[in-house]
């Protein structure tokens, strides 16, 4: 991607439809007016589910996530943690007992999960935690949901998991997860860390915030 690049720090405001955002180079936003911190796209249980099949990837990386969702709970102190969907990758394993103890351990936050085409566990499992479950979050001009749609609001989304490439002077490049705001709507980066990300091509009028060594990087042009 070309243009011009503005280096903004780990955290970054942002007015949105009357809305106050704080963007966070850990992959989620706080909405001010809701006192909400949104993620999407954890992916729980991703490691134990390579590891079912042989591939030797550790446990830590999903303890990892939470520890990240606990320090992000701590800097903002939100009424509720909404999930954008594939908050869990596949079928119930040892990391999903985890984070059924993580989510019973946080108390005095209110924890919604919009479910996305990942998050297949049955009824009894989500029922052991403090999650509640929707298709969608609608509050003041945004709809929030796992895949993007059509909606007379201003939607915000996950599930692309979507990502910029810059080009450096000497021709290297990187592959940079970012924030992606349109005119009628908003996809947020995938918050798991053992997750891939897509390419998205931005009109010139969107906003792109891409994320790199923990720092936030504003894309102009």
């Amino acid at each position: 991607m070309k243009g011009s690049l503005e280096l903004l720090g780990a955290t970054h405001d942002l007015e949105l439809l009357n809305q106050e955002l704080t963007l966070d180079a850990s992959k989620a936003f706080y909405w001010h007016e809701e006192r909400a911190l949104v993620l999407a796209d954890v992916h729980l249980g991703k490691a134990g589910h390579f590891r079912k099949h042989g591939v030797p990837i550790p446990r830590q990386v999903h303890i990892s996530d939470l520890q990240r969702v606990n320090s992000l709970i701590s800097r903002y102190q939100p009424a509720k943690v909404l999930f954008l969907g594939d908050l869990f990758h596949s079928d119930s394993n040892e990391e999903w007992l985890d984070f059924v103890e993580w989510s019973n351990f946080q108390k005095g936050v209110e924890q919604i999960l919009i479910e996305g085409n990942h998050d297949i566990l049955e009824p009894d499992s989500y029922r052991q935690t403090r999650m509640i479950l929707m298709d969608r979050y609608e509050s003041g001009p945004f709809s929030l949901t796992h895949e993007q749609e059509k909606t007379e609001a201003y939607n915000i989304s996950g599930h692309v998991h979507p990502c910029v490439y810059l080009r450096g002077l000497a021709r290297q490049g990187a592959r940079l997860s970012c924030f992606h705001f349109g005119v009628q709507y908003g996809m947020i980066p995938a918050f798991g860390e053992f997750t891939g990300n897509h390419p998205i091509r931005p009109k010139k009028s969107d906003l792109i915030f891409a994320i790199g060594e923990g720092q936030l990087i504003g894309l102009m042009g």
